[in-house]
């Protein structure tokens, strides 16, 4: 009997000390599970890529660097400068002195800022009856087709040569710019080869002369499909730089804008989201389809042109912080690639409401915001960004 307890005994505790064993196998392999995810938590948290700062820009008005400093001071960031050179004669393409030596001035003056430069590709009204200023070809039909051929190398040789002269080779130039449109002269619809070919003529013209070498070039549809999928104009990727897209909360999309007339405020930020995520992200030539080509083409991404807008057909978002809470996280998202990015910061026409600052109008009169609480959000958002 004895015996049996002590064989009952024995073998009880044989049993407990091997379920202790298993126990503390059990144990430290849970340890270890827990070590594993714990330590792979952590480099899921260290690889997570931070939020980017692109150089922002701003366009406000012709040739107005005080402008620029005007809204870099409302802002509290350093910003960069767009302008435009004027498209009335070739005079401008070729020697636009008075925009180069303002901006030569204002670039030098302070360390790390930079100019962005809208080039026209050809002289004149849209219908391309040719300039109607300056002493070269006044009143001469131009073409796409003609500029692939060569035929006004000679306007783009001299503009290198002039911004060798004034030290702005870091000029970003967006020659061309919205030609997916039908607003300008050089709308490519029909001719998609020719503005192919004679934007390889302008790059390859303007980086043969002697200290231009280095020019960057924006090629730059404006979002959607417009008039032809712009797509079909890519010159190759030796002559593009950058991959731009000019982005305005504004769309003719169903169910978006305008609203009807009374509509809850709760209806009309539905409209504002759906805007967003159907036609400015999605929609055939979104930005989810030009993240996509400047990835497959190896470019940063660059949006030379955005805003807000107030459209007297209602087909504008209007005073929308959505907007801008939507471009801030888009542009600072590093999945994107933003290289720089532009603010179009004026009050045109009743079409072109896009003002966020105290700013000026095109008579030099002030001018206030139609967004008081879309302003706001970008002062917060885009000021906030640098001074972290």
């Amino acid at each position: 009997m004895i015996q049996k307890m002590r064989a009952k005994t024995k073998t009880s505790w044989d049993d407990l000390f091997l379920r202790a064993r298993r126990t503390k196998r059990l144990i430290g392999t849970l340890l270890v599970a827990c070590v594993i995810v714990i330590v792979t938590a952590r480099c899921s948290v260290s690889q997570a890529k931070e939020p980017i700062n692109p150089p922002m820009g701003v366009y406000r008005w012709v040739n107005a660097p005080k402008n620029i400093d005007e809204f870099s001071k409302w802002l509290g960031r350093p910003v960069w400068a767009e302008d435009f050179v004027g498209g009335e004669s070739w005079d401008n393409v070729g020697w636009p002195t008075w925009w180069l030596e303002g901006w030569s001035k204002w670039v030098h003056a302070k360390e790390g800022r930079r100019l962005v430069l809208a080039i026209p590709l050809l002289a004149g009204p849209v219908d391309g009856s040719g300039p109607t200023q300056g002493q070269k070809g006044l009143r001469v039909p131009v073409s796409l087709k003609l500029g692939a051929a060569g035929d006004y190398n000679e306007h783009f040789r001299q503009l290198a040569e002039n911004l060798v002269k004034y030290k702005l080779t870091d000029t970003i130039l967006r020659p061309g710019w919205e030609f997916n449109g039908g607003w300008y002269t050089w709308k490519a619809k029909g001719a998609e080869k020719d503005f192919a070919e004679y934007w390889r003529q302008i790059v390859r013209t303007m980086r043969a002369v002697k200290g231009a070498e280095k020019l960057t070039f924006c090629w730059n549809p404006t979002l959607g499909e417009q008039d032809f999928p712009a797509d079909l104009a890519w010159p190759g990727d030796e002559f593009v730089d950058y991959v731009g897209l000019d982005v305005y909360d504004e769309t003719w999309h169903p169910d978006t804008y305008p609203w009807p007339k009374g509509a809850a405020p709760a209806e009309i930020e539905r409209r504002r989201k759906k805007a967003w995520s159907d036609w400015i992200i999605a929609s055939p030539r979104g930005l989810a389809f030009w993240t996509k080509f400047a990835k497959d083409h190896k470019k940063p991404l660059a949006i030379p042109e955005w805003g807000l807008n107030q459209r007297a057909s209602g087909h504008g978002g209007g005073d929308n912080p959505h907007f801008i809470e939507q471009m801030h996280a888009f542009l600072t998202n590093p999945e994107n690639n933003v290289a720089f990015h532009c603010y179009f910061d004026i009050n045109g026409s009743e079409d072109q409401r896009h003002q966020v600052s105290p700013g000026v109008s095109a008579s030099g009169a002030p001018a206030q915001t139609d967004h008081p609480r879309a302003a706001a959000r970008f002062r917060e958002l885009f000021g906030k960004t640098l001074q972290q």
